[in-house]
């Protein structure tokens, strides 16, 4: 029997409750899939990105730093364009401006993983009550027909174990796949928070420098 058989007959024994499971599967491997390309395309690393855009703002060239953001084509580009953008207003000002773009971006970076985190909950506990129902349709048997076959036991008996089975490998996978999405987007936060303290440090530093020459 090849493997595709063998999972045919794993789903089938199974009973009813292998269907939610097998949906809450094909759910959770379109999200992990969407989502990895989605962090494989975007650059979270700003350190040399945050140098070039310091270096076209000290000479007063904005228009290359706002072309330094949209060639970064990433979430903290988006944010530090925000900012160059509200240059002329006041530090707080200016921080919130950028705050306020990153909480756009952030709902980005964090598209499906409450899906993703409910498939994680959800798929042990879908196995968990497969596994209630099995032995529900093991001890039906022993009542009918007593324990002196256990062919007619096997039914409840497989069933019980295939959900469990099948729940913890939907569950588990998904559970590892939402904590590395959510570790991406907690250096997401760090890395735009650092950068938008920069920046604005950044203008402060340069106009109060001008203060001192113009004076």
């Amino acid at each position: 029997m090849g493997s595709g058989w063998f999972f045919v007959d794993v789903f089938v024994k199974g009973g009813p409750v292998m269907i939610p499971i097998l949906l809450c599967s094909i759910v959770a491997l379109a999200i992990v899939i969407q989502r990895y390309r989605f962090f494989q395309s975007i650059t979270l690393s700003g350190e040399g990105f945050m140098r070039r855009v310091k270096s076209a703002l000290s000479g007063r060239d904005y228009v290359e730093a706002m072309k330094l953001c949209r060639r970064e084509q990433s979430p903290l580009g988006e944010v530090i364009a925000a900012g160059i953008d509200n240059l002329n207003l006041p530090k707080e000002s200016l921080l919130d401006a950028m705050r306020q773009e990153a909480l756009r971006q952030l709902k980005r970076m964090t598209r499906f993983h409450g899906t993703l985190s409910t498939i994680a909950a959800v798929s042990p506990l879908l196995g968990l009550t497969g596994t209630v129902t099995g032995m529900i349709s093991a001890f039906n048997v022993i009542s009918t027909i007593g324990v002196g076959d256990p062919t007619a036991l096997a039914g409840g008996i497989s069933e019980a174990l295939y959900t469990t089975a099948a729940g913890l490998f939907v569950g588990i996978p998904a559970l590892v796949a939402y904590n590395w999405c959510e570790e991406k987007v907690t250096t997401f936060e760090a890395e735009v928070e650092y950068a938008s303290l920069e920046l604005v440090n950044f203008v402060a530093q340069g106009e109060s420098i001008r203060e001192k020459i113009a004076a």
